[in-house]
């Protein structure tokens, strides 16, 4: 309850000729609330105010002389006051008046009241006591107020006080003084024309009492805010799903910050609880382990401090159910050439799951997709009616014997099931095709076989004796038994492939023999191969031949036919013609059945040989070629080429050398060396540089510090026994790049300060001649002049003086001369 005074006036006025003396008689008394007061009156004939505080008892009598009587008190709304002890106002009879008595003042008390009464004579007597009450300064306005942005806003703050207050703004926490016209104050507080983010301060709302000093101010915050903007329910695909969590985002905007409330079905509201499958954390919902009994409805109702009454959104919650396949049963078919034509159908059903996005296909066993080819379909007419589909062979071939994966897919999961189809067939031949085995006794021959069969086949391997054949099984190899069987190895390379191999060392007498692989499942594959015995290779051919110095190159091709045994080695026989005992051989390993290089090397220079070539296998040396005679060539220089694409350097300091060797000259390279030199004319060039010695298989050298912008000689010089090859070149490096802002500084400067010379002396030239011309124009002038002067002269001392005409005439002639005269002083 705010503070309130009381400040009483009374007013004595004479009536008539009897009078009222009205106590207390001070003319201002000033006290806070809840705080005691005393006062005692006298009757004077005058009018005091007398102050109190509001809330606070007040008790006033009104006495008269002995020669009258007080009859009532009146309130300022002119009504009579009764005798009640228990009421707020009372009047107390006393033995010469009236006591006024006011518990807990109001400002519904202010005003005048009046005292009434009469003399002895009857007639009326009136006192008058004006009561006014202090109100303290009280604020009427939320501390946090909200203001929407480009928009008009009050800001409400009502001042109640007594006497009145002068109210002011002021905002920051500076409190600076508002004096922008972008805001106006009024009775109910401060109006801003319109609201920008600055707004969003702290403002003071300060009020002045001047009539009892008494100042307070009173902060409120304005806070920028923006009504709830429409929102929306999100949830990332897939959304619900079985025996899965659920997350629902509500989405709005807004300030302050928005509040979420959530709801389910008919505003249902939703809360949190700790056994519940529900959980809200602000604009977020969690289902928990959701199930087909969580679909429907579910809202959001968003809010804020300054749109209390928000917005909502809406969400229509669905659960998906994974798909589930119902099991397929694995058919097997037994296939043969004489059979009847079979059909095979699989059907792949979803037992349970959501249709929303539901798909179905047949894929193989490394994910692709079936494809319907070789007698393969597949009926999709009933899937959206039915929920499965069909895979059908028609009919039913070898190839087809598998694995084949049914996938069921929605937006839930991904399941599948597989569907086995088995087709036995007799055992299938698939390589590799060699029906001859070539080998020589005691070196292993390999034999190899592999068989396409279902169900898995039993490998045996048997010798055969080839007149016998179709009459005799053979005899079985085994391992253990059959000392000549060095290994048998059996392995699967795919689903229905499987692998043999066979190694055997074999004798003079299994030439001719056939071995057989056999498959049995239990029908039997079979596949014959014929032991032969190989032969050695035949002729070499000799493509090139390339002489040098001291080696020959010889390039060949392997023999057309090399006997059934891949090639060992390659045997080269040479010899000096007319020298005995000089035949040697060289052994090269044969790389492949491919063309070969052969280099005989450490040969004499200008020799003449004779050559054989010979191929070598297993099986033993073949065919000699037919003899080469070749010969030698004669020691010389290194021939080398320096290249140049451009005769000029790319850099300022260095330059790189390239070469490119030609010939060795018939021996090897011992040493490279370069050297360079200054060149200042087509003759002019400085000493030779000390020799740089680089290895000889580098065929380029950069050469470093040289000076820019400057011609060089350089020479390459190759060494071997028969002597040295030297070549040379001339190069420029390039310009300086070493600073070149300076370079174009002076220059510009050497060019200002040129051009200002060449300025200087064409004005300079401009002034002389126009001088000259100048005082030869005067000279000339003043020479015609005097020419003029001389000539009158003359005329005047040809004529005669008597004649007074001539009189006048010579008058004239010197009044004419006389300007002249003056002109030339």
């Amino acid at each position: 309850m705010p503070l309130i005074s009381i400040l009483f006036t009374c007013l004595l006025i004479p009536i008539l000729h009897g009078q009222l003396v009205i106590k207390p008689s001070e003319s201002i008394v000033l006290r806070d609330q809840f705080k005691s007061f005393v006062a005692s009156c006298t009757g004077l004939p005058n009018t005091r105010v007398v102050l109190r505080d509001q809330f606070k008892s007040f008790v006033a009598s009104c006495t008269g002389l002995p020669n009258t009587r007080v009859a009532t008190w009146r309130s300022p709304l002119q009504i009579d006051i009764k005798e009640d002890d228990t009421a707020r106002v009372t009047v107390e009879r006393q033995t010469y008046g009236l006591r006024l008595r006011i518990r807990n003042l109001t400002r519904s008390d202010q005003g005048i009241w009046e005292c009434l009464g009469s003399d002895l004579g009857g007639r009326p007597l009136l006192r008058t006591l004006q009561i006014n009450v202090k109100v303290p300064i009280t604020f009427l306005g939320e501390i946090v107020q909200y203001a929407e942005l480009d928009t008009a806003v009050l800001i409400k703050c009502r001042v109640l006080a007594n006497p009145s207050a002068e109210v002011s703004w002021f905002k920051g926490r500076d409190k600076t003084r508002l004096i922008s016209s972008n805001y106006e104050r009024s009775n109910d507080g401060l109006k801003i024309h319109r609201v920008s983010l600055a707004d969003n301060d702290l403002f003071w709302c300060q009020a002045d009492v001047l009539e009892t000093g008494e100042s307070k101010d009173y902060p409120i915050q304005v806070v920028i805010a923006q009504p709830i903007t429409t929102p929306r329910i999100v949830c990332a695909a897939p959304c619900a799903v079985e025996k899965q969590t659920a997350t629902l985002i509500c989405e709005a905007g807004g300030m302050p910050p928005p509040q979420f409330l959530w709801f389910y079905g008919q505003d249902v509201p939703i809360v949190t609880n700790v056994i519940s499958k529900f959980v809200v954390r602000g604009n977020t919902l969690v289902i928990n382990y959701v199930d087909e009994t969580d679909n429907g409805r579910y809202s959001c109702q968003v809010f804020n401090d300054y749109d209390r009454r928000g917005q909502r959104a809406e969400y229509m919650l669905n659960v998906i159910v994974p798909p589930r396949l119902a099991p397929i049963s694995p058919i097997k078919v037994n296939f043969d050439e004489n059979t009847p034509p079979q059909r095979v159908v699989f059907i792949c059903r979803v037992l349970r799951g959501s249709a929303e996005s539901l798909s179905l296909e047949w894929v193989l066993n490394d994910g692709t997709s079936l494809l319907p080819i070789n007698g393969i379909s597949i009926d999709i007419s009933q899937l959206a009616l039915n929920r499965f589909i069909e895979l059908r062979f028609d009919p039913v071939r070898r190839e087809h014997h598998g694995n084949y994966t049914c996938v069921a897919k929605n937006l839930a999961d991904i399941t599948s099931t597989v569907a086995n189809l088995f087709v036995e067939y007799k055992p299938i031949f698939m390589g590799p095709h060699k029906p001859v085995i070539f080998s020589v006794p005691n070196y292993r021959a390999i034999m190899k076989c592999q068989f396409d069969s279902y169900p898995p086949p039993t490998i045996q391997w048997a010798r055969i004796v080839r007149r016998l054949k179709g009459l005799d099984d053979g005899h079985i190899l085994v391992q253990d038994n059959d000392p000549q069987v060095i290994d048998i190895l059996t392995r699967q390379i795919g689903p229905t492939i499987y692998e043999t191999q066979l190694t055997y060392n074999p004798l003079e007498q299994d030439f001719d023999l056939i071995f057989e692989c056999r498959a049995i499942n239990p029908r039997i594959g079979r596949y014959s191969m014929n032991m032969r015995r190989a032969e050695p290779p035949q002729q070499v051919r000799v493509v090139e031949v390339k002489p040098r110095s001291n080696s020959i190159q010889l390039n060949i091709q392997p023999p057309l036919e090399i006997g059934g045994l891949p090639l060992l080695e390659y045997l080269v026989r040479y010899e000096q013609i007319g020298v005995p005992n000089s035949l040697k051989t060289h052994t090269f390993p044969a790389i492949s059945n491919e063309p070969q290089s052969l280099l005989i090397e450490s040969l004499q220079p200008s020799i003449l040989y004779r050559m054989q070539i010979v191929a070598k296998s297993r099986a033993g040396e073949g065919v000699l070629s037919i003899p080469y005679q070749l010969k030698t060539l004669d020691r010389q220089v290194p021939q080398f080429k320096i290249l140049s694409s451009d005769l000029s350097c790319l850099d300022d300091q260095s330059c790189l050398i390239k070469w490119v060797i030609e010939s060795d000259g018939g021996s090897p390279i011992s040493r490279v060396e370069i050297s360079y030199t200054k060149a200042f004319s087509i003759n002019g060039m400085e000493q030779w540089s000390p020799a740089i010695q680089i290895e000889p298989l580098i065929n380029e050298f950069e050469l470093k510090g040289l000076q820019p912008d400057a011609n060089y000689i350089i020479r390459v010089r190759l060494f071997n026994e028969a002597g040295v090859g030297e070549q040379k070149i001339s190069k420029r490096t390039s310009k300086s790049r070493i600073d070149p802002r300076s370079n174009l500084s002076d220059k510009r400067s050497k060019n200002r300060f040129s051009s200002i010379w060449i300025i200087i002396g064409i004005v300079s030239s401009i002034v002389v001649v126009l001088t000259m011309t100048i005082v030869l124009f005067i000279v000339i002038r003043r020479r015609s002049k005097y020419n003029q002067n001389q000539n009158h002269d003359k005329v005047s001392n040809t004529i005669s003086i008597p004649s007074r005409r001539n009189e006048d005439v010579e008058q004239s002639n010197v009044e004419f001369r006389k300007p002249l005269r003056d002109d030339e002083r």
